[in-house]
Formats: structure tokens, sequence, C-alpha cells
């Protein structure tokens, strides 16, 4: 079985700051970025409207991204110079609502530009991607499940898990457009499930209006020398939590 490293990817776009090979939103982070600086004593909220964009999103949630993976498919939308903009993290947050706001009919496209006195088409909402059209046939199928009194995504399933503590997997890839949990970093890198978590709901359907398609969630630990190669350090594991349906065996997989 072969499988790429990242270290052998391609260097960002100088740019764009994109790695080309790589989706800009991947849940593992892109590269190219350098040493990422960390400061234990940063405050949480460098500017005012990131702490107001902060209180917002849960007042517009509950009227928008009523599905799990919605908010984080809004994120994955959103045109590339908006998504690396140098309002940043907060940043996102804000056009992602602007986005969910506007496509569930609670303010009209452009609306926005209109009251802050921008130039109108200056909005997120302007340039997002509409979502994309995931075939069925490239999810599990669905398995109806008793719905939980309080909310929750974890959901109680009559069958076993798929895969037993101590096998070794891998996860091929998803090649299918849309939303998914699965980060590219591990993506055909073998690893060993070393726990088995509730089942919980599948994004990469729930995201998309397809149902719920529960499925277990499985720990898998990898060295993370296979993961980034030789430059990495010796013996340092790392469990990622993935869902059954990315997995196969890796006897499958070779």
């Amino acid at each position: 079985m072969g499988f790429t490293l990242l270290t052998e990817a391609p260097l960002v776009d100088d740019e764009t700051h994109v790695n080309q090979k790589r989706r800009v939103h991947d849940l593992g982070g892109a590269l190219g970025w350098g040493r990422i600086p960390y400061d234990p004593q940063e405050e949480p909220f460098h500017e005012e409207w990131e702490r107001r964009v902060f209180g917002m999103i849960f007042q517009v949630l509950p009227h928008t991204a009523v599905r799990p993976g919605e908010f984080r498919y809004a994120l994955e939308r959103l045109a590339e110079n908006d998504y690396f903009a140098p309002d940043g993290y907060y940043g996102r947050w804000r056009s992602a609502m602007e986005v969910l706001l506007e496509e569930y009919g609670h303010i009209e496209t452009g609306e926005l530009d209109s009251r802050l006195g921008v130039p109108s088409g200056t909005g997120a909402g302007y340039r997002v991607q509409s979502p994309t059209a995931v075939n069925e046939k490239d999810l599990p199928p669905d398995s109806p499940t008793p719905i939980p009194e309080r909310r929750t995504v974890r959901r109680e399933l009559d069958r076993a898990p798929s895969f037993q503590i101590g096998d070794r997997v891998v996860a091929p890839g998803n090649t299918a457009a849309g939303h998914t949990r699965l980060p590219e970093y591990v993506q055909g890198a073998p690893g060993v499930v070393v726990k088995i978590h509730p089942a919980e709901v599948l994004p990469d359907s729930t995201a998309h209006g397809l149902g719920e398609r529960p499925q277990h969630v499985v720990s898998v630990a990898y060295q993370a020398r296979d993961l980034w190669g030789d430059e990495a350090e010796e013996k340092v594991v790392i469990n990622v939590d993935l869902y059954e349906n990315y997995l196969q065996l890796e006897v499958e997989a070779q």
C-alpha cells in the first residue's frame, strides 16, 4: 500500500497561500504557513467586533444551520479570497453567517452591503459556491434511529461496529464533492483502531440534507512518521476520531 506524505506535496502559491493539491478548508490545515506563533497570554479576542461575532453565532445558527455540519460547509463554500481574508478566523464566521442568513431568506442578498454603506457586491454572499449535489450512492445507507429527547448528534445503532480495537485500517480518501470530516493528512496512511466511540450522525450527509446515516466513530492511532515522513518526531502517536465509513481494513486496501 502506498500513500503520499504531506512533505512531498507542492508548496503553496505565494499569492494565495493555497496548496494547489489540497482543499483550502481541509480540517487538517494547509502547508506553507510556517511556524505558528504561540503566546499563552494572548487574549481570545483582538478587537471588539470579534467578541460580537462570537456572540452573534449563538443567535444565528438556531435559525439557519439547523443540520449538523451545515455551518462548517458554509465556511467551506466561501471563495478563497474570503476564506483567507485578513480578518481571519472570526471574519470567516461573519461571512458564513451572512451566507446562511441569505440562503435561509432572513435577509436579501446585498442587504448587509446597503446597511453598512459599502459598495454593492462587497459581501461574501456574492462569491460563495452553491451547495454541491452529492450522489447518495457515495454515502452509506441510512439507518433510521430513535431521536434522543435532548439535542445531540449521538445515536443508538442496533448493529455492531465494523471494526474492533487492534484492527489495522486505512482511510482511502473521499473523492466525492461536498463536505467531509476526513482530514487529508491521514488519507492512505496506516493506523490502528484504539477506541470505539458511540455512533453519531454523519455530517457528510446531514450537511447536504440527505439524512442522518449514523456511523460508529472510531479513534485511530497513527505514527507521526507515517503521516509526515522522517522529519516528524519519532515515537509520536496522533489519535484521530473518524467515522467508520471512511475506513477499510488495511489488507483490503492493498
